[in-house]
């Protein structure tokens, strides 16, 4: 029994401190292609760039070769394949910069750093770079996918292939370019989806495999930057960050610190792409009715779906709206009363679903705000016929004396049970 407590002990210091060094060697990694993109190729012609990053690749497919055949270990293998698959994606987007450059000539929209820039490229060696990376791109995503996830393999492929398809197609215009990303990403969320349904794509095998995939979408993301942006790329992106830190990333993590980070920038995105489209669409920002009010509808959204303050985003939301709704009142806005009844109703509703006290009393004091804005036209309707008003208010009082002596006991009774509901919400 000592012997095997022993060699238990000595097993998990072994994985413990193997575990280190994968992660010590794969940021060592990742650091020193970053170093090389950023300060290592300012004087290197184009084309050397790109075969410098191609042995560099290799390089890592022999690591993974010798991981799998020599030392017939597969986590080393899987490490150095999904480094490759990643790093492939990096290359077809210098592939990418060469036919953009090459199509459009001169007139291309060429990012101010020169290591970015890949001009006087002649069309054979970009014809032969093209080859090159479509047959390593296959082969190495068959051998990653093969590794990371082979169950999900044709599916894997077919979204790798077709989103780094999408980066070598020459557009950088800043009104092409959030459609291209608005459809990758719609397709891609669909794929990752799916994959999601499969529990072995939780592990991190799988969870490695479903971020290679979003890895070209990443890129055109980050390579829009550094070409004119319009409003449009900025809504795409808004609307993207809502729904990954919202909606998506519980999919990834369940630390409280990410989520809780995730959520804040999420709401952000959400309120101020909203914003974007007020400043473009020319909404007038003098009537807070039109252009803060679908601010209180976000929160109330998002309080659905965060897992944070979630209470918090009813409040603020219920109490926006009826500062929103009296301010119309006060104004002489047209509809504004019923607006105001409407949304009592909705947040009286809301108050009841989620048993909140203050999306409800809102809820009532709108409701009785823009029933006091219609009480003018009862005290001119008061004045041009008293007699009849008179007649109308006093058969509706004995008629309510007559329910309150039949309904005594039951109305005490619900009012009671009501009140106690009322004590227990939040």
């Amino acid at each position: 029994d000592n012997e095997n407590q022993t060699q238990e002990n000595r097993q998990s210091i072994t994985d413990k401190v193997t575990t280190l060094l994968r992660w010590t060697g794969t940021i060592l990694i990742v650091l020193s292609a970053v170093n090389f993109m950023l300060q290592g190729t300012d004087e290197i012609p184009p084309a050397y760039r790109y075969w410098i990053a191609m042995g560099f690749t290799l390089l890592l497919c022999s690591g993974g070769m010798m991981c799998a055949y020599l030392f017939k270990e597969t986590k080393g293998a899987r490490i150095f394949f999904g480094l490759v698959t990643a790093f492939l994606s990096v290359q077809v987007t210098q592939v990418a910069g060469m036919i953009y450059a090459y199509w459009h000539g001169t007139s291309a929209l060429q990012p101010q750093y020169d290591w970015l820039q890949f001009i006087d490229v002649s069309p054979t060696i970009i014809m032969l770079d093209v080859a090159l990376t479509a047959g390593l791109l296959l082969l190495v995503s068959y051998a990653s996918f093969s590794i990371l996830a082979r169950n999900h393999l044709k599916t894997l492929i077919i979204a790798s292939l077709i989103g780094n398809a999408l980066l070598l197609l020459p557009i950088r215009d800043a009104n092409w370019v959030p459609l291209l990303i608005a459809g990758l990403f719609i397709y891609i969320r669909h794929i990752e989806q799916i994959l999601h349904q499969d529990s072995s794509m939780r592990l991190l095998e799988g969870m490695a495999a479903r971020a290679i995939i979003f890895l070209p979408l990443l890129i055109i993301m980050g390579r829009s930057f550094l070409h004119p942006v319009s409003y449009i790329l900025a809504m795409v992106i808004g609307v993207i960050a809502v729904i990954y830190f919202i909606y998506d990333v519980n999919r990834y993590t369940q630390s409280p610190i990410i989520l809780y980070i995730s959520q804040w920038i999420g709401s952000a995105a959400a309120i101020v792409t909203w914003f974007i489209i007020v400043e473009q669409f020319s909404i007038p920002t003098g009537n807070p009715l039109i252009s803060v009010a679908p601010v209180a509808l976000i929160l109330f959204i998002l309080s659905g779906q965060v897992t944070y303050h979630s209470r918090s985003y009813r409040n603020i939301a219920s109490t926006l709206m009826v500062y929103l709704s009296y301010s119309a009142m006060l104004d002489q806005q047209a509809l504004a009363p019923l607006f105001a009844i409407a949304t009592g109703i909705l947040l009286s509703i809301a108050g009841m679903n989620y048993k909140e006290k203050i999306p409800f009393f809102s809820g009532g004091i709108a409701v009785i705000g823009g029933l006091l804005f219609y009480f003018e036209y009862a005290l001119q309707l008061y004045s041009a016929a008293p007699w009849i008003s008179s007649i109308v208010l006093g058969l509706l009082v004995i008629l309510l004396a007559s329910y309150l002596e039949n309904k005594e006991k039951k109305i005490l009774q619900q009012s009671r049970q009501y009140v106690n509901e009322l004590k227990s919400w939040a």
